[in-house]
């Protein structure tokens, strides 16, 4: 009986997976049939009221758009600024001026400049954007996507100003703080072998032997200020200042030929004051804290009047950005609803029963898989999270290990983007590699198995320690 009302339960989030992967439905789409089978479901088979389906639809778009939306939206019109004022060419010369090096570029841009977008923007900038860079400066269209793909796994926890760890807590239940510093412990080993695979698909056993010690410097750069700040400040800035200190190493370790300092430090101004603001608030008492939304905004503008952007051309490109993304907020609110529906109906427990049966101990080991499969087919973290958040906290059986396999889901995700079909059209588009997203999805399979693999064990031994 637990097995048939576990298939039943799965019966949504199996129509999402079949609507994006077989009849290749726009997300939104895929998501909003999802959500009304889930709702059917839930009232026809549950005995959900009406008032109790609209009572979560409500609390899911209300979510969806604030303070999720604000936030991808807002750091998507950051970028735009740099667009609009011709300040992404600057940046674009400024780190292919550092090196002619792949190796060092593919670090550079893949690692640094990628893990600072997956923290400022997430929601595929930190593939999209990467992947046009390093295409742009002369790199392998499809060790580019590669790169890019495997570089954008563990930090997805942090994307966004911390928005997936953010709905994490909530739909889990876990004490933010605690569950910032778990996640980061937890990922410390898939984290840190990211530049050396970058290192292994842009020159082979070669690139590695040569710059090991240019991949380790990268890594560390990264990792300590990464885990400092996720350990005792926030998940809003740990990818931020990690990608920062990964890219000023690797600058420092660069030629700096050509490079007007003055001119990067204009071009790079509206991320400048977006991380100082972002700082000050991660500071501010916890009931006084800003909506990293509204933070991220009101340094925009400030960035972009500073580059001469006037009042009413900001407004018609956050108009403009608004309406380019509305789809994809669309997505989320839908996916979020979902997951409310799914809880209130008890359909989520359900899974969790079944789970928790087949698995018995060793259930610590399938947790990032879950997430994974969240991963896969939503392309997002937030949304993997809102998935299948509560059907990790289910299954766990203390509050200790409720914050593992809660992290091990968001870490699941991260690595799950690397085969998803999105993040890989995404990629391809950026590159000019639009018609070869198959090629990509067979290369890249290799190293989603190892990583997974690893960020499989390594939760079995943190349940096991």
């Amino acid at each position: 009986m637990n097995l048939y009302s576990a298939l039943l339960s799965f019966i949504p989030v199996a129509v999402l997976i079949v609507a994006l992967t077989f009849f290749k439905l726009p997300a939104w789409r895929a998501a909003l049939a999802a959500l009304c089978t889930g709702a059917v479901e839930a009232m026809l088979w549950r005995g959900l009221g009406a008032g109790e389906i609209a009572s979560c639809l409500l609390q899911g778009t209300r979510t969806g758009l604030y303070p999720i939306g604000l936030v991808i939206v807002a750091a998507l019109f950051t970028y735009g600024i740099t667009v609009e004022s011709k300040a992404i060419d600057e940046i674009k010369h400024g780190l292919s001026s550092l090196s002619s090096d792949k190796c060092f570029l593919a670090l550079l841009i893949a690692w640094g400049f990628g893990n600072f977008m997956e923290g400022m923007a997430g929601f595929g900038t930190a593939v999209a954007i990467p992947c046009a860079l390093l295409a742009g400066i002369g790199f392998d269209p499809m060790k580019a996507v590669l790169c890019c793909l495997v570089a954008n796994t563990t930090p997805t926890a942090f994307g966004s100003v911390g928005v997936p760890t953010m709905v994490l807590a909530g739909e889990t239940g876990t004490e933010l703080a605690h569950l910032t510093a778990t996640i980061a412990y937890l990922e410390l080993a898939p984290t840190a072998l990211s530049p050396f695979l970058i290192l292994a698909i842009t020159d082979g056993w070669k690139g590695l032997k040569s710059h090991w010690k240019l991949a380790l410097l990268a890594d560390l750069a990264f990792i300590l200020p990464w885990l400092g700040v996720a350990s005792t400040l926030s998940c809003e800035l740990p990818n931020i200042i990690g990608g920062i200190c990964a890219m000023v190493a690797l600058g420092f370790a660069g030629n700096k030929k050509g490079l007007d300092l003055h001119r990067q430090l204009w071009a790079w101004l509206p991320f400048s004051f977006v991380v100082a603001l972002l700082a000050l608030s991660a500071i501010a008492p916890i009931g006084k804290k800003p909506s990293p939304g509204i933070v991220i905004l009101l340094a925009a503008f400030a960035g972009g009047l500073c580059q001469k952007l006037g009042p009413a051309r900001l407004a018609s490109l956050f108009l403009a950005t608004l309406r380019r993304y509305a789809l994809a907020i669309t997505t989320i609110c839908a996916v979020l609803s979902l997951a409310k529906i799914m809880g209130a109906a008890g359909m989520t427990n359900l899974l969790a029963q079944v789970l928790v049966e087949a698995t018995g101990d060793f259930y610590s080991a399938v947790s990032p898989a879950i997430g994974a499969l969240g991963g896969f087919v939503t392309g997002s973290g937030t949304s993997s999270n809102v998935l299948f958040g509560s059907l990790q906290a289910s299954a766990a059986g203390n509050e200790t290990e409720r914050l593992l396999f809660a992290a091990a889901n968001v870490m699941g995700a991260g690595i799950g983007k690397m085969i998803c079909p999105q993040s890989i059209v995404l990629g391809c588009a950026a590159a000019g590699l639009a018609g070869r997203e198959n090629a990509v999805m067979a290369k890249v399979a290799k190293f989603f198995v190892l990583v997974i693999a690893i960020a499989c064990a390594t939760t079995l031994l943190f349940a096991f320690a």
